[in-house]
């Protein structure tokens, strides 16, 4: 029997950023791939829609890299995270 369900949508929080999709992020908003890099770049890697919105929402603000970093250290993301940071006593 065969069933009339519809299939499930493949899910996209397996699309992470990379270093490629870095420099995209780079050209489309003018923030720096040293700064993205150290906002989205952990293990694992911050899904590419969350990043693209952080990026819209840093542009508009003064100080887009800086508003990326408060962010990922107030969220503890990218190399702000505490197993990536290392020991800070």
């Amino acid at each position: 029997m065969q069933s009339l369900a519809h299939p499930a949508h493949p899910s996209t929080r397996h699309h992470r950023v990379d270093e490629r999709f870095l420099e995209l992020l780079e050209e489309d908003f003018g923030i720096s791939t040293f700064t993205l890099s150290n906002a989205f770049m952990s293990v694992p890697a911050e899904p590419k829609k969350s990043a693209i919105a952080l990026c819209e929402w840093a542009v508009r603000t003064d100080d887009p890299s800086r508003a990326l970093l408060a962010w990922a250290r107030k969220n503890h993301r990218g190399t702000f995270r505490p197993d990536v940071a290392g020991d800070e006593e």
